[in-house]
C-alpha cells in the first residue's frame, strides 16, 4: 500500500493533504512518511485536528525531519566494491554473464521458484 492510501486509512484525509504540503521531499521515497508517522504516532483520525488546534505544524514538521536525519547520520559510508564487502562478510563473490550462467544456480532454488527478474529472458532484454 503506498504512503497515501496508507495515511488516508490510519490518519484520515485532512492528515494526508498537511504530510503532503509538508513532506513533498520525504514523499519521494515511497513508504518512508508512513512507516515514520506509524512508527511515532499511534493511528488516530484525530492526530491532524490536535497538530492544527495546537498550533504545532512546524513542530510536526521539525519531529518527523529529525528522523530523516537520523537515518542519514546512521548511515556507513564505504569505498569498497560490492566484491570486496561480500569477501568481508564471508561470501563468494559470482558475477553471471549469461542465462546458462544463471540456469547453473537453479539447483540451489526450492521446488518451483525462480529468479523472477531473469525470468523469461529478461537478461537478454535489459
Amino acid at each position: 500500500m503506498n504512503d497515501e492510501k496508507r495515511i488516508r486509512k490510519l490518519y484520515g484525509e485532512n492528515m494526508w493533504h498537511l504530510c503532503r504540503s509538508l513532506f513533498p521531499t520525504i514523499l519521494e521515497t515511497p513508504g518512508l512518511l508512513s512507516k515514520l508517522l506509524e512508527d511515532h504516532f499511534y493511528p488516530s483520525k484525530f492526530l491532524y485536528d490536535d497538530i492544527i488546534e495546537s498550533e504545532m505544524e512546524v513542530d510536526f514538521k521539525d519531529y518527523i525531519y529529525s528522523f530523516i536525519n537520523e537515518e542519514k547520520n546512521n548511515q556507513i559510508i564505504t569505498n569498497k566494491s560490492v566484491r570486496e564487502l561480500l569477501n568481508d562478510a564471508g561470501y563468494e563473490f559470482y558475477e553471471c554473464y549469461t542465462e546458462e550462467e544463471i540456469q547453473s544456480f537453479r539447483k540451489y532454488y526450492s521446488p518451483r521458484e525462480e529468479l523472477c527478474t531473469f525470468n523469461g529472458g529478461r537478461l537478454n532484454r535489459c
